[in-house]
């Protein structure tokens, strides 16, 4: 038994017509058929059907098809990691973050990670979500290699790498653009734009509010904290923003917030007894290096 009769094998069950796989793997109808009646020689049982409509798995090919599939993965597997050896830095990384991240956290770490340029032939691959539940989906699903979160999720390995502070932001002809800093309960029953509910923005600037007593006027809810910062300078309503979103807008007056939930802690996580491909682990390992000791 060869590593093609069992690629053959996989092409033939996965198209089902000796036509479309000897197609799809340039070879001749003929060849593909003598070399799948030589592996069912070898095995001494039929692996497949034929019909005039094509060809469909007997019971032993549906038997021995995940072991099929476990092998050509295992080679692919193999095959990988000596082309990681061989280019150590070299290689994907896919990474998903809180959107809010895109602004200031994500930049940062990228401009650090590529500094000097040895490391240019690591590509990162940004998926940005809404939800601390959808960035874990996301790294427990492996479409994920990192994530970037504020939230440890279950059986993860989690450094913290940074802060995130909340700011209040506030039309520039408004009473209180003329302070640093401000109570939440100075706020009273002005009108507010939050970020949509279910984000982790919304819980944590719930928090904020909850821990001063005072129940925030809702009037509006974006996805976008670049739009909440704009419907700030319009008038529309005050909002609680990550102050790298507050920063991008000139049409806004930044307020520091006297509260203690100001500040998010943010963690960078893989998860447990889980292989990472050589890049992933080696950006993990560089942002650990670089920024674990926050």
């Amino acid at each position: 038994m060869t590593t093609r009769q069992i690629l053959f094998f996989l092409t033939l069950a996965r198209c089902g017509s000796f036509t479309k796989a000897a197609d799809e793997l340039f070879m001749t109808q003929p060849g593909l058929s003598y070399a799948m009646k030589q592996l069912e020689s070898e095995l001494g049982v039929p692996l497949f059907n034929r019909n005039d409509k094509g060809v469909v798995l007997t019971r032993y090919g549906e038997a021995f098809l995940p072991y099929a599939e476990r092998v050509v993965n295992t080679i692919n597997e193999a095959v990988g990691t000596i082309e990681e050896l061989k280019n150590p830095l070299s290689g994907n990384v896919n990474v998903v973050c809180i959107v809010t991240f895109t602004a200031d956290v994500i930049p940062n770490i990228l401009r650090d990670f590529y500094d000097g340029g040895e490391r240019s032939t690591i590509d990162v691959h940004l998926t940005a979500v809404q939800t601390s539940a959808e960035v874990s989906a996301h790294l427990k699903s492996g479409k994920a290699d990192i994530s970037f979160g504020y939230d440890v999720p279950d059986n993860v390995e989690s450094v913290r790498v940074c802060e995130q502070e909340l700011v209040l932001v506030v039309p520039r002809s408004h009473r209180l653009a003329a302070r640093e800093s401000v109570s939440l309960l100075e706020i009273g029953s002005e009108p507010m734009v939050f970020c949509s509910s279910g984000s982790q923005l919304y819980e944590q600037t719930e928090k904020m509010f909850r821990h001063d007593g005072v129940e925030p006027n809702i009037k509006f809810c974006t996805r976008d904290c670049s739009a909440m910062t704009a419907y700030a300078s319009l008038g529309i309503g005050l909002s609680v923003v990550p102050h790298a979103a507050a920063v991008q807008n000139a049409g806004v007056h930044i307020c520091k917030i006297d509260n203690p939930y100001r500040v998010r802690g943010i963690f960078m996580s893989r998860l447990k007894n889980h292989k990472l491909p050589y890049a992933a682990q080696y950006f993990f390992d560089f942002c650990r290096e670089r920024y674990g000791s926050v």
